[in-house]
């Protein structure tokens, strides 16, 4: 009888011990926006996520891109959720892999080039960066309609090579080609 009780109760200790889930506590991860934005690719850990606008919007011209970049089996991935050109209705592209086969020519090099402590309210954010599980917001501004213009093309540039396809759409949709050039002839004067 008491080898029995001894019995159970060993029985029941094993089914308390090894039948309870023990709550694991997910790794919080060490990206941080504000310090860490320029370097995503490489700071990121699996399951990290980068909201990133991008203000395109120029003079009369209004543009915006919605991209979200995250990180999974150790691999970066870049989607551009919605690009909104005027009041046309927005476009929604797929993920890819963030794999650019330039390397002076990403959005980490890029947004290295920006100063962050530029922060004139008249210059609007280029690039406005949030990490959803962070308060931080981090704005990066241009420091003028020239500084714009070129990072404007640098981007477009980005995501032509990200997304050949769709850019080449927008392009043909978008983008006024150049005129033809006009051919001058020359004459005699009498």
């Amino acid at each position: 009888m008491r080898n029995e009780k001894f019995n159970i109760l060993i029985l029941v200790f094993a089914i308390i011990v090894f039948g309870c889930k023990q709550k694991v506590e997910p790794k919080k991860s060490e990206f941080k926006v504000a310090e860490d934005y320029s370097e995503f690719k490489m700071k990121m850990e699996n399951n990290d996520t980068l909201n990133i606008g991008v203000v395109l919007s120029m003079c009369m011209w209004s543009e915006y891109d919605q991209l979200q970049i995250t990180k999974n089996n150790d691999s970066v991935f870049l989607q551009l959720k919605e690009k909104r050109v005027m009041d046309d209705e927005p476009v929604h592209f797929n993920k890819v892999l963030y794999e650019l086969k330039n390397d002076t020519l990403n959005l980490e090099k890029m947004m290295t080039d920006f100063d962050i402590n530029y922060q004139e309210e008249i210059s609007s954010p280029f690039f406005i960066i949030i990490n959803p599980q962070e308060k931080d917001t981090i704005l990066l501004r241009t420091t003028g309609l020239g500084n714009r213009g070129f990072n404007i093309e640098r981007y477009q540039r980005i995501m032509f090579e990200l997304y050949p396809k769709e850019m080449e759409k927008y392009r043909l949709e978008y983008m006024v080609p150049p005129p033809e050039p006009i051919e001058i002839k020359e004459n005699e004067m009498e």
